[in-house]
């Protein structure tokens, strides 16, 4: 069996095979992690399914752990039809095929005491495969996109609590103050007839007001041994003192 194997290529063909389905697995998991970070500066039109999912999850709820929220959602996370988490397990996989390959082969060149060329050949490829595969995720660092991720939700729900709780501190500011902010129609229309009310209280009072000082000028005449006993600031404590005697 394994000689038919090294006659045929299957070795080979099996190795270039993992490879290819290495670097999708790569392609989609790193899309995923591309995409859900450009979102991150777009919460208000999230093109990913992830992110509006993240959103509409937590919409209306707090967040205490937000770490182990966005870590839990991570792993559940699909692109391409598979999951993110079983994505990055097939890409180990991959790297493990490569080397089980290669190990058959060799076994089966010592065995059939084939040229060591064979040995080589099946040598370089495992290894240009499985070099190509490491340095892929070497450049793509796809941990540390992921902590980017996490990190940047974090600091979200860190800022929504924040927000939601000075919006509930001035609700609760503006409650304890109906007068200076009105939150319903009646509470609108109570204040406007209070105001109208004090407004019609002070234009009365200030008539009395006037009327009480046009009596004490007539009667201090010009003929009187009493005009002219008051100086404007006198007379403007005068009015304070009616004021505060009529309210």
């Amino acid at each position: 069996m394994l000689q038919i194997c090294i006659d045929m290529n299957l070795f080979q063909y099996g190795m270039i095979a993992a490879g290819i389905v290495g670097v999708w697995c790569l392609f989609w998991s790193n899309h995923f992690y591309n995409m859900a970070i450009h979102d991150l500066k777009r919460k208000d039109k999230p093109k990913g399914k992830w992110t509006s999912r993240i959103l509409e999850e937590s919409k209306g709820r707090q967040i205490d752990n937000a770490d182990s929220f966005i870590r839990t959602r991570l792993s559940d996370a699909r692109q391409g039809g598979t999951q993110i988490g079983r994505l990055q397990q097939v890409e180990n996989v991959v790297l493990c095929m490569c080397v089980v390959l290669f190990a058959l082969a060799g076994y089966g060149v010592i065995q059939y005491h084939y040229e060591m060329y064979v040995l080589w050949q099946h040598g370089l490829l495992a290894g240009s495969i499985a070099s190509a595969l490491v340095m892929l995720r070497f450049c793509l660092n796809q941990s540390e996109k992921e902590e980017r991720l996490v990190d940047g939700w974090r600091d979200y729900y860190q800022n929504t609590i924040v927000r939601d709780m000075n919006l509930v501190k001035g609700r609760a500011r503006e409650r304890a103050q109906p007068e200076t902010f009105p939150a319903t129609d009646q509470e609108r229309a109570n204040i406007k007839k209070i105001k109208e009310k004090r407004a019609e209280q002070h234009s009365r009072t200030e008539e009395q007001i006037t009327q009480i000082e046009k009596g004490i000028r007539e009667a201090a005449a010009s003929d009187s041994r009493f005009a002219g006993v008051l100086t404007p600031d006198e007379e403007k404590l005068f009015r304070e003192v009616i004021r505060e005697y009529l309210n």
